[in-house]
């Protein structure tokens, strides 16, 4: 008794709540269409640029070299235009990039990086996209060499995915390239291919076209013996737009980031040889698009591909029926680019976390920074609550400085979140937002957590603001009678004798709660 006591007793002292508040400031960088931002193990910003550049920043005055530029990038050409619908460009750019997952290593130096060149000749142009390998010189920081790895990497007039990851898989070292399905949208522009069938989104299913696809290269840029198809690069098929990867090398789980088409913008799972259903299936498995429960329900795994399945979407937003309005503002997709799994203590809250910046600011939607909090089996969500809310939004309050953003990069000590912005009426920033760990006010921890119904006869709900680790029943003489349960906020107490009884709180940021319930 004397230890339940002390523990109650404590409820009563006060203690200070902190909230995550960011200090905004800019580097004084001059970009031109960044794409992609890194935050290298030299303490350097790495930047990928428009036209095939390469650029290092430092993150403390932002200074800016270029330290490549390749002579071979191709815009495309106007004989490629599209002749239909809205005579699009053909797509072209510089995309991902990635350096080596022992980038330090002197026999390693290696950057990684995406550009559209001319795969044809200066009389019958075709853009295409390269992965090329740059050799970085760590004593004269400088590049070297440059060696094209992956050549004639599919391109169209839309949806182009292009993001590019170099991770180490069980010791492994791999690079992951996004391609999305290259075609428009016949629900935005119906009039674009005729008949539909030419429209380059119908090959996102099948593992013969690189469109619509996540491929997995060996750091040489050769295809790995054990991809799904021998002899072929694709990883994962059935995507849309994927402009994000992400990578929990503890748990080794492999996220990518895509666009939906007006609804079910995702984050998804990458599985080996798994298909995520584009153009067939959005987002979850719940059948609101016309089709998508045949497509399920009569799904037929792809003989060529060893455990072939059709995989539901970890996170979708805007899970609705396709909206029929035409103006695009009014949608509730997202659209989300470029992602980082946080695992730092840095930010307390963020830690297992998945971090996805968005670039559309619409009716209801914000140019932000979305934070997914994981249970610690790093494949699910901690329940959504009206309280705490999952995910949650950041940075939304400043879309207007911060414009479209593309991509973040967050700084070793998990403090620092970086993010560039690309198009739009905001252009070309390095954005830096510096976590500062306040004191927002002082309340008694009795105050933190709420039980209903109390009395209660089968379950008890503990309502809170906080993020809930564990609860514990005791009886008052300090027996333990249900123990241990995790990252949930209610207890099945239905099997209890009547009495009163107390329950041990942990929480993430708080030392541990005793309330008192009874039992009826």
């Amino acid at each position: 008794m004397k230890i339940i006591f002390t523990q109650i007793v404590c409820l009563f002292i006060l203690s200070t709540l902190h909230s995550q508040t960011f200090t905004r400031t800019e580097l004084p960088t001059t970009l031109h269409i960044p794409w992609e931002i890194i935050y290298g193990p030299d303490d350097y910003l790495w930047i990928s640029e428009d036209s095939g550049i390469v650029s290092r920043v430092n993150p403390l005055n932002g200074d800016k070299v270029v330290v490549y530029k390749a002579d071979d990038y191709f815009a495309g050409d106007s004989s490629e235009q599209l002749a239909l619908c809205f005579k699009p460009d053909i797509g072209h750019g510089t995309t991902g990039m990635a350096l080596h997952p022992d980038f330090l290593n002197s026999n390693t130096p290696y950057i990684y990086y995406v550009y559209s060149y001319n795969s044809g000749t200066a009389q019958a142009p075709a853009t295409k996209f390269k992965i090329v390998r740059l050799t970085w010189d760590i004593g004269i920081d400088s590049v070297i060499a440059h060696k094209d790895l992956v050549l004639n990497m599919p391109t169209g007039y839309d949806h182009l995915g292009g993001r590019l990851m170099a991770i180490n898989r069980e010791g492994i070292p791999y690079l992951f390239f996004t391609v999305g399905d290259n075609g428009i949208s016949e629900q935005n522009s119906p009039t674009c291919y005729e008949p539909q069938s030419n429209n380059p989104n119908v090959h996102a299913q099948d593992p013969n076209f690189k469109n619509g696809k996540v491929h997995r290269f060996n750091i040489d840029g050769s295809i790995p013996a054990d991809n799904p198809i021998p002899g072929n690069s694709f990883y994962t098929r059935g995507h849309r737009n994927p402009q994000g990867l992400m990578y929990n090398k503890d748990k080794d789980i492999l996220f990518d980031i895509e666009h939906g088409d007006r609804t079910d913008d995702e984050i998804n799972i990458l599985d080996k040889g798994k298909n995520y259903g584009w153009k067939y299936v959005r987002g979850y498995h719940d059948g609101l698009f016309p089709g998508e429960l045949d497509f399920i329900n009569n799904y037929v795994p792809n003989p060529q591909i060893a455990g072939d399945a059709l995989v539901e979407a970890f996170f979708s937003w805007c899970a609705v029926t396709p909206p029929t309005e035409e103006d695009f503002l009014t949608w509730c997709t997202v659209a989300p680019s470029g992602g980082e799994y946080y695992n730092s203590d840095g930010i307390p809250e963020w830690k297992n976390s998945l971090l996805v910046v968005t670039l559309k600011n619409g009716t209801t939607t914000d140019q932000e920074l979305y934070q997914f909090k994981l249970n610690p089996d790093g494949k699910s969500l901690v329940t959504s609550t009206a309280q705490n809310p999952n995910p949650k939004k950041f940075f939304g309050a400043d879309q207007l400085l911060n414009g479209r953003l593309r991509d973040l990069a967050v700084s070793p000590d998990g403090k620092k979140i970086y993010l560039v912005n690309n198009f739009g009426d905001v252009l070309d920033h390095i954005t830096v937002y510096t976590y500062q760990p306040t004191a927002t006010h002082s309340v008694n921890t009795d105050q933190l957590f709420v039980l209903y119904p109390n009395p209660t006869q089968d379950i008890l709900h503990v309502q809170s603001n906080e993020n809930i680790e564990s609860l514990e029943v005791y009886t008052i003489m300090g027996q333990q009678t249900i123990a241990n349960q995790l990252y949930t906020d209610n207890v099945d107490i239905s099997r209890l004798n009547p009495g009163m009884y107390f329950l041990k709180i942990k929480s993430e940021f708080n030392s541990p709660v005793i309330k008192s319930f009874v039992k009826l």
